[in-house]
């Protein structure tokens, strides 16, 4: 049971930052003043993209999803903190974008460790469900 709810907690995840990252990225395309927001804006646009493309693999039960998933981690874990520096006002702190993107992190690590979970080749047994 446990694995059903990490699974789809991991997969709505996914879908959202997938949808939400493509359709950021597209619109805010080109918006960028300085080159850090550029990056954050490509950022969005590639957790967008990998985040799909990770739900499709994990639906599929695909050993590729685990590389797409590491890969999604990367983009959702960078654009926060570089968020918090590229768009920030006086009061902002290194201190802030570190936590920003250090909570990105464990959120994401929740969903990398559930694609390797999921596409494990040996099967789990009736008390590991």
């Amino acid at each position: 049971m446990r694995w059903k709810i990490a699974r789809i907690l991991s997969l709505a995840l996914l879908l959202f930052t997938g949808c939400v990252g493509i359709y950021n990225g597209v619109t805010e395309w080109g918006e960028g003043r300085t080159p850090a927001q550029v990056g954050v804006t490509l950022g969005v646009l590639l957790y967008g993209i990998f985040g799909l493309i990770t739900a499709y693999g994990l639906l599929r039960r695909r050993g590729w999803s685990m590389t797409t998933a590491i890969l999604w981690m990367i983009a959702v874990t960078y654009v926060p903190g570089l968020a918090v520096m590229a768009y920030r006002e006086k009061d902002a702190t290194l201190g802030a974008a570190f936590a920003a993107s250090g909570a990105s992190a464990l959120i994401a690590l929740g969903v990398v460790w559930t694609a390797k979970a999921t596409t494990r080749e040996e099967p789990r047994t009736a008390g590991q469900t």
